[in-house]
């Protein structure tokens, strides 16, 4: 890139803040290119770019004090420059520790915490990004996603390029702040500009998406299709994809498969998911299943991440392996530990029903606050669960509250729900009716049956609100339908006095006969005076019945649930394009992990 560029330029290039031309001046001082060599002045610059997260320079850096360049030899040092250059994929520095591990050195994860945070109190950006890392991920310390937040701000402020990207990540997700697309594209768009190699494929996503910014596939497909001219191969293999799934152009598979030979011969481990998923589907290439199953083995044990979920349902379907539960939560946990949002909310789910592994709430706590920091909506639901209900962690009601905030700002209607109730009894959060009548109408606008009863109490006693039956019985009703007994009771109730309508003896009984169905004993008494009739209450709700009444209701939660249960087999027969239907119904009210579970589904439904 700077092949063209003078020393004088690259230096103002440098002063102006591109790490690139950082990078490169070391580089030059280093060979001696167009100057003489001055490994004091490689150095100098190296470390410069590397503060600001190039990936190479924190590579370099590692170099010099491996081998005592410019600096005095430090093999501790330097082991903490590999780290942060290997966290993001680089080989050459995952090689270096594992010649460092070969060596018998041990990493101190609590020693390196402490290292960080040293250098963070003297104002250096890079550390600030791995401390920012440490609390993120909880190594050497207790996970902590507002502190890897204030120190990933602090760090971007600086101009520290991989921080900007992951607060990027956080705003597009909402994992611990307010949902901002547009945020997260100018954060993208900032790190672009000064040099960060994936920045460009988040903003061409974005694009193909309308991830702030509006929808435009064919754009995307332009954007790609340049970044793949240059060589890029994650470019590469994206284009492969955009082929492959018809993005932005019609679907070539032969291009796609193309494209995937390109981007492998080039190192991408990507693309070797790519071509085992055109071998599986018999897609751009003749269908070879045992060549498919090679090629995700091999991707998965390099660290691809979706290669690993794919083995994981691979296993767990009985599809092209024997079927074994223990060997899909094996590959789930290995996709997890990647940091696959999807995996780690199927690892936590594992844990709960002891799928695959023994049950276990710590983990599956731990798992589920992973996922929940990436913006799954049902899993952060689930984190809250557990601090309200002391599962798996310390009972800490604030704490579970902050929670369902979170996942009701993502959509999440249950949570909704939850929130209203908190601020209506003051559980975690000082009391406040306003406050949780909105929660409340918000989840009762989408559906959700136990937050339209908590609406139709408000006007039924005017509570919050002014004092009005008649849209206490139109609330009633919309709860009454999805199953609320107390609210089948309720509309009974209203028409049988003529409360907020006409009287309607009709209209009176069928509801009393369905809350009296579900054992509400004093409609049952009130229907058998009425016929003098026996009304025999239905059998209790299973999990299973209880989610599908909830679904059936609107509830996007148990939409969700109810689309896991058909995909998986749980309860009921597996019925893939069943469970796409549900995993639609509670995508299209926003559940983030219904949209990434019907994503994935598609593409499981694909390779058939």
């Amino acid at each position: 890139m700077w092949q063209d560029v003078s020393l004088d330029e690259m230096k103002t290039d440098a002063a102006a803040g591109n790490i690139t031309a950082m990078f490169s001046l070391g580089q030059y001082y280093a060979l001696g290119k167009e100057t003489a060599v001055d490994e004091n002045e490689s150095f100098k610059w190296y470390r410069m770019a590397a503060d600001l997260g190039h990936t190479s320079a924190e590579y370099m850096m590692g170099q010099c004090y491996s081998n005592g360049i410019a600096v005095k030899k430090d093999d501790e040092e330097a082991v903490l420059w590999y780290i942060r250059a290997a966290e993001k994929g680089d080989r050459r520095s995952i090689g270096a520790i594992a010649l460092y591990s070969e060596a018998k050195w041990n990493f101190n994860a609590k020693a390196a915490f402490e290292h960080y945070m040293n250098r963070t109190d003297q104002g250096q950006a890079g550390a600030m990004y791995m401390l920012g890392r440490f609390y993120y991920y909880g190594t050497g310390t207790s996970p902590d996603i507002d502190a890897a937040f204030g120190l990933y701000s602090r760090a971007a402020e600086m101009g520290h390029i991989d921080a900007m990207c992951e607060l990027a990540f956080m705003y597009r997700n909402g994992a611990c702040v307010e949902r901002d697309e547009k945020k997260a594209f100018d954060l993208f768009s900032k790190a672009a500009e000064r040099g960060h190699r994936g920045a460009p494929l988040e903003i061409v996503r974005c694009y193909a998406e309308g991830i702030g910014v509006g929808k435009d596939e064919k754009k995307a497909f332009e954007m790609i299709s340049e970044l793949a001219d240059t060589g890029s191969e994650d470019a590469e293999y994206e284009l492969g994809r955009y082929y492959l799934e018809g993005i932005g152009i019609e679907a070539d598979p032969l291009y796609a498969f193309g494209w995937f030979s390109v981007a492998s011969s080039h190192g991408s481990v990507d693309a070797l998911y790519g071509l085992a998923q055109c071998y599986q589907r018999g897609r751009g290439a003749d269908r070879d299943r045992k060549k498919a199953l090679e090629l995700y083995k091999t991707a998965a044990e390099l660290g691809q991440k979706d290669a690993m979920v794919a083995l994981g349902h691979m296993y767990a379907d009985g599809r092209d392996v024997q079927k074994s539960d223990k060997e899909a939560f094996k590959w789930f946990l290995a996709a997890a530990e990647h940091d696959s949002d999807y995996a780690q909310f199927a690892v936590a789910q594992r844990y709960i029903e002891g799928n695959g592994v023994s049950k276990n709430d710590r983990e599956a706590f731990r798992w589920s606050l992973r996922s929940a920091y990436s913006g799954n909506a049902t899993a952060q639901f689930n984190v809250a669960e557990a601090y309200v209900n002391g599962r798996g962690v310390k009972k800490n009601e604030k704490l579970g509250y902050i929670w369902f905030l979170r996942s009701a700002k993502n959509g999440h209607h249950r949570s909704q729900y939850h929130v209203g109730v908190c601020l209506s009894k003051g559980t975690g959060v000082s009391k406040n009716l306003g406050e949780s009548f909105k929660w409340h109408m918000m989840a009762a606008d989408a559906g959700y049956g136990k937050s339209q009863y908590f609406i139709a109490q408000c006007y039924s006693e005017g509570r919050g609100v002014a004092k009005d039956d008649k849209k206490a019985l139109e609330w009633y009703l919309k709860a009454a339908g999805t199953g609320h007994v107390l609210a089948q009771y309720y509309a009974g109730h209203h028409y049988a006095n003529g409360i907020g309508t006409k009287a309607d003896e009709a209209a009176a009984i069928r509801w009393y006969t369905r809350a009296a169905k579900q054992g509400h004993t004093y409609s049952r008494q009130l229907i058998e005076g009425y016929s003098g009739e026996k009304v025999k209450p239905a059998a209790k709700m299973t999990p299973f019945e209880r989610h599908m009444d909830e679904a059936l209701g609107g509830d996007a939660g148990a939409q969700f649930i109810m689309g896991r249960y058909h995909e998986e087999g749980i309860g009921v027969e597996k019925n893939f394009d069943t469970a796409k239907e549900w995993y639609s119904k509670a995508a299209d009210q926003g559940h983030a992990g219904a949209k990434n579970a019907l994503n994935m589904l598609i593409k499981r439904m694909e390779k058939m």
